[in-house]
């Protein structure tokens, strides 16, 4: 689902103010932000993030606000890990509930049932029977053959280390619609890891999310796909394109529609993937304003 931008709480508040017709969607607006706060307090179990992040939304009472909406979401039977979510959160920050906790007893998954082992038979020991001695034959000394030579070690391959992400903090500003989901890539595989993004709130009358494909020696991997998701379907594109071969980014595509609209990421091996790009600035998230994005993905190994 594509997520919708978050403004300040004084921008709230003048948006409020100017626009009075809006309140419901302030009213959306503010109940996805608790969402995205207690999808993000599962995830890292950080407290005081999560009352930072709450603080910033304006909220006097951010515990009675999160238990209110966790106590919407039980009673009309909501989605059941969303609410469970926004019930920890709640509970975290002090709430009192009776409620939220029958809810998360009723709502707990099954555990996965374990095996009885089958008992083994130990057979009971019986008598060995008595030897008769045999004759042993005069043993004779046989040269041995030549030991085999030691065979010569073999280095295990090494593979460079990920490098790290250059992350614009502007683009914090915009958490959690524009944010990044990282590649579920298994130990001893290949995936293309997002290593830079950059926000352009200027960008001379272009309005484009510009993308690099390296491979895991830093050089441009040609023969890759760029997806970029839009409108409810998947549109992905060759890269590099043959016209850009000459520039930083050989890969780019116009943005014509709000924050949130965009979502980017590699075909092939797991991707991480870049959420919720657009048009629009921090002043003004509400109107096509031409920025851009510059994306760099680059392949790393999973030790």
């Amino acid at each position: 689902m594509l997520a919708v931008g978050l403004l300040s709480p004084w921008r709230l508040c003048l948006v409020e103010k100017e626009r009075p017709e809006t309140a419901a969607l302030l009213d959306y607006l503010r109940e996805q932000y608790m969402i995205g706060v207690s999808d993000s307090y599962a995830a890292n179990r950080d407290l005081d993030r999560a009352r930072e992040r709450l603080t910033a939304l304006g909220e006097e009472d951010p515990v009675s606000a999160v238990a209110e909406l966790a106590s919407r979401y039980i009673e009309s039977d909501g989605d059941a890990e969303a609410t469970r979510r926004l019930i920890a959160l709640a509970l975290a920050l002090g709430a009192e509930d009776e409620s939220m906790a029958e809810y998360l007893v009723a709502t707990a998954p099954s555990p996965t049932p374990t095996e009885t082992p089958i008992p083994t038979f130990t057979p009971t020991d019986t008598p060995a029977p008595t030897q008769t001695p045999t004759l042993v034959p005069t043993a004779t000394n046989t040269p041995l053959p030549p030991a085999p030579p030691a065979p010569t070690p073999t280095r295990a391959p090494t593979y460079p280390t990920a490098v790290p992400r250059e992350w614009d903090r502007r683009l914090d500003y915009f958490w959690p619609t524009v944010r990044t989901e990282e590649a579920q890539a298994s130990s001893g595989q290949w995936y293309w890891r997002l290593v830079r993004a950059i926000w352009q709130e200027e960008c001379g009358g272009r309005h484009h999310i510009y993308v690099e494909v390296l491979d895991e020696h830093g050089n441009r991997s040609f023969g890759q796909t760029v997806v970029i998701e839009y409108g409810g379907g998947a549109h992905p594109e060759p890269y590099p394109h043959p016209d850009k071969l000459g520039e930083e980014h050989a890969f780019n595509y116009p943005m014509n529609e709000l924050l949130g609209a965009y979502n980017v990421y590699v075909d092939g091996d797991p991707s991480d993937k870049m959420y919720g790009l657009g048009l629009g600035t921090r002043a003004d998230p509400y109107r096509k304003h031409h920025t851009c994005f510059l994306l760099t993905f680059r392949r790393t190994y999973q030790p």
